[in-house]
């Protein structure tokens, strides 16, 4: 090995574990943050904030901040589409509750850190993002095999996901039933924002 292929290959691993070395404080930096939302009980399940946008709650502000593409192809109902970087100039009423979401990275949890900063004490982060909101509000699914718990759930979920002009769904395998925290599910079968789209583009193609 010449000297200098040996210099470019412990340069190469270098590089190699400073990124590594980025990565993992990234993740441990997001951990941090995802557990203090959790910890102050600021995030909010999609069902829940269904519930108040069915209320017609004054103070709520929902708040998409994803690419505004992204928002166009579909959104919670009220939602408006804010770009993260305008979030802190956003002209939000001092008493507003404010519901961050985004799917993939963590500019929803960076941005309810945004918010708190600025001094507004109700912000919440809606928990899974959009695929939660896909899964829970406009395709709630019931097993073939559901328990009466079950079947009363949804007999709830689907009058709100028909609101929403969603697509309630009886009758399906236990294995399409989507999973996440709320069933007990693992959370990493894929990532979040993978899930959302993939749901995102079932839609579509239904014509919804």
């Amino acid at each position: 090995m010449s000297r200098v292929h040996a210099v470019l290959v412990v340069m190469s691993a270098v590089l190699g574990l400073a990124a590594a070395g980025v990565d993992l404080r990234a993740a441990s930096a997001a951990a941090r943050l995802e557990s203090a939302i959790e910890g102050a009980g600021d995030y909010i399940a999609a069902p829940d904030l269904a519930n108040r946008i069915v209320r017609g709650d004054g103070a709520l502000r929902v708040i998409d901040l994803r690419s505004r593409r992204e928002y166009e192809q579909l959104h919670i109902a009220s939602a408006a589409h804010v770009a993260f970087d305008d979030l802190a100039h956003e002209p939000f009423p001092p008493d507003a509750t404010i519901v961050l979401y985004a799917d993939g990275g963590t500019d929803a949890a960076r941005g309810w850190r945004l918010l708190r900063e600025r001094g507004h004490q109700h912000v919440a982060v809606l928990r899974e993002g959009l695929y939660e909101w896909i899964a829970r509000v406009l395709e709630p699914r019931l097993a073939s095999d559901a328990s009466a718990a079950e079947q009363a759930e949804f007999a709830r979920a689907a009058d709100t996901s028909r609101f929403f002009g969603g697509m309630p769904i009886a009758g399906v395998a236990r294995a399409d039933v989507p999973t996440g925290y709320w069933t007990g599910g693992h959370q990493g079968q894929s990532p979040r924002a993978g899930r959302a789209k993939q749901a995102i583009a079932s839609i579509r193609r239904r014509g919804c």
